[in-house]
């Protein structure tokens, strides 16, 4: 399924397909912006169907109710969270209108990608491992954007390495992108979520 998020300055398509053969997908994802700035957060709850998906709803919400906080500040308060769950792992990312700066945690397997005017791919490295609170320190990394930027960040369940770099710099719009890469083969042993962005008037 398709859905639709356009803000003043960043308009953003999601995709998600849960495990073949489940109702629920175990993926979970929030987006908003504000004056200030916009967040991204996927999570993926372990495993598959109602518990993972009770996982991933924790993290997500977690960042819904403190998406004012600093990246490494909502991590923190994600793990804590995730205590006495099955576990998830967790991409945030942060673009700060005011300073042109994008900031990024991650931890486990869900990959992040931009590029900008440039046409210059930047991919930040998640931290191996997932959340379950256990007391644990986040690296935030951060890259300049500008007008031109595009983004897209997904769950393992998605087969889009290879096109990845071409949908970003190539980019029409992204509900365009999200619904091809929404017709690639999907991982059915696996929930798959994917969210394409792209800065419109920053």
């Amino acid at each position: 399924m398709i859905q639709d998020f356009s803000y003043d300055k960043i308009a953003v398509s999601s995709f998600q397909k849960p495990k073949n053969g489940n109702e629920l997908c175990g993926d979970s994802f929030y987006v908003t912006e504000t004056r200030d700035y916009f967040i991204c957060a996927v999570a993926d709850g372990l495993g598959s169907g109602g518990l993972a998906r009770k996982a991933s709803q924790a993290a997500v919400i977690a960042v819904e109710k403190n998406h004012q906080l600093e990246v490494e500040e909502i991590m923190q308060v994600c793990n804590e969270e995730l205590k006495g769950t099955r576990g998830a792992v967790l991409s945030i990312f942060k673009i700060d209108f005011n300073q042109r700066i994008v900031r990024y945690a991650g931890v486990g397997n869900i990959r992040f990608m931009m590029a900008g005017e440039d046409r210059k791919l930047i991919y930040p490295l998640p931290t191996v491992g997932f959340l379950s609170g256990k007391p644990q320190k986040f690296r935030v990394q951060q890259f300049p954007f500008d007008d031109q930027t595009a983004f897209i960040i997904y769950s393992d369940g998605m087969e889009i390495h290879t096109q990845s770099r071409s949908i970003l710099t190539n980019m029409i719009s992204p509900r365009e992108s999200a619904a091809y890469l929404g017709t690639l083969s999907q991982k059915l042993i696996d929930d798959a979520t994917c969210l394409v962005g792209k800065v419109s008037h920053a």
